[in-house]
């Protein structure tokens, strides 16, 4: 449990870092997924899950209103589960992965949510200026900030538990065909995921190789 709950705790850090605060890009898949591969012990795993995720959704950048899955939990998750469940099984690494997927979508509503109550922080800042106190400004940034970690941190906790029990459960009922093809795709994805990074950057001209 104490390791859950640190582990949360590093990944809200993580995801804080698409919007919230800093981008260091801690947050990109090809990192996080090294990082908690090696804390979970299993760094190939994750490093190759990242990769997959990475180039995948190459393309899914937050920008504006935009709220784009969430692929640092989309990553974390499947390292987790993979990881603490059937360490260095390949086929269990794609199905975790998959799996992580519906919950990625699903804390994009919630993250969605996170942000039409920051607008409130936004209106209370500005009231403040209008009376002088411009130290709402400071406040309210810090304010959103916790709230943003708290709730990634109860997500990723709460996804660990309750994925991580239906991840074990589904994957042990799986036929061998099923497995079979994730054990493929674990070579697969990456080659789709080339071509996906390929097909994104189809129109960058490098300068001197114009005409």
């Amino acid at each position: 449990m104490e390791l859950m709950i640190l582990l949360s705790l590093i990944g809200a850090v993580c995801s804080a870092d698409i919007t919230a605060f800093g981008q260091f890009m801690i947050s990109r898949p090809i990192f996080c997924g090294p990082l908690f591969g090696y804390i979970l012990g299993d760094i190939y795993t994750g490093l190759w899950l990242g990769l997959i995720v990475e180039m995948m959704w190459i393309n899914a950048i937050p920008m504006g209103v935009s709220v784009p899955v969430d692929l640092t939990m989309m990553t974390i998750l499947s390292v987790v589960w993979s990881c603490t469940a059937f360490q260095g099984c390949q086929e269990a690494a794609i199905f975790a992965l998959a799996l992580a997927i519906p919950f990625a979508y699903l804390y994009s509503e919630v993250d969605l949510g996170g942000r039409l109550f920051n607008t409130k922080i936004m209106h209370w800042i500005e009231k403040g200026i209008e009376q002088g106190k411009e130290y709402r400004i400071t406040q309210g940034i810090f304010i959103g900030l916790f709230l943003f970690i708290l709730r990634a941190g109860i997500a990723y906790f709460v996804f660990f538990i309750v994925g991580g029990i239906i991840f074990k459960q589904v994957y042990s009922f799986l036929p061998y065909e099923v497995v079979y093809g994730l054990k493929k795709a674990w070579y697969y994805l990456p080659v789709f995921g080339f071509g996906a990074v390929m097909y994104n950057f189809r129109n960058i001209k490098i300068p001197f190789l114009r005409k």
